[in-house]
């Protein structure tokens, strides 16, 4: 889904104007989620770099982007947050680290997105040394019956095309849960925003 350099230049552009907005959103809960995030963390689908600026100055980011047209603007992030950028074209289905080598690995709605939920979830237990975090904020499919979970039915195919692969209808926490990690903490949250469809979303902390 990240083929299409119309659609990959669309999401890199609507993305950086939103900055703002998802910042305003969002600020509290990546500050909880991020606190203790190490000297070097691994990004899942960074986009324009909206989490640099909850990262301490001097942190080394492993970015894995796939959408290379994201990465002009996170590159300069980067530099105006102090980050020691590490950017790797890559999908997270396969991340080139070796086993058990990292602390930290955070993402932001991006697991909606992945082709392979599991296979990605799997890469990062990999990767985690024992005791590591993975944290994530995710939207999720809303409760059966509900009239946000017609909605997200009704418009799944043209919002997955749209927006590179992004499925609304995904239980990120079960599949969480069922990943083999020795912790697993998730916790439901509405988030009020405009955009309807992803109002129901999770934060998970998940230790190795």
């Amino acid at each position: 889904m990240i083929d299409n350099p119309l659609r990959g230049r669309f999401n890199a552009w609507f993305l950086a104007a939103l900055d703002g907005y998802m910042h305003w959103k969002y600020a509290d809960i990546k500050s909880v989620l991020f606190k203790h995030a190490t000297s070097v963390v691994v990004e899942l689908g960074p986009g324009p770099g909206a989490n640099l600026r909850y990262l301490p100055r001097g942190t080394k980011l492993i970015a894995i982007e796939p959408n290379r047209h994201m990465h002009p603007l996170l590159q300069r992030r980067a530099k105006q947050y102090g980050i020691d950028l590490d950017l790797r074209e890559l999908t997270g289905e396969r991340l080139d680290l070796s086993s058990a080598s990292v602390d930290f690995v955070l993402s932001s709605l991006v697991l909606c997105t992945v082709e392979n939920p599991e296979q990605v979830i799997a890469e990062v237990l990999r990767v985690l040394k024992p005791g590591g975090h993975f944290v994530c904020v995710e939207h999720v499919a809303a409760p059966t019956g509900s009239a946000n979970q017609r909605l997200q039915h009704v418009i799944r195919r043209p919002w997955k095309w749209l927006f590179e692969g992004c499925d609304l209808c995904r239980d990120t926490g079960a599949t969480l849960r069922s990943s083999g990690f020795s912790k697993v903490e998730v916790k439901p949250l509405q988030l009020p925003t405009m955009f309807i469809p992803i109002r129901h979303q999770i934060t998970a902390i998940c230790v190795k």
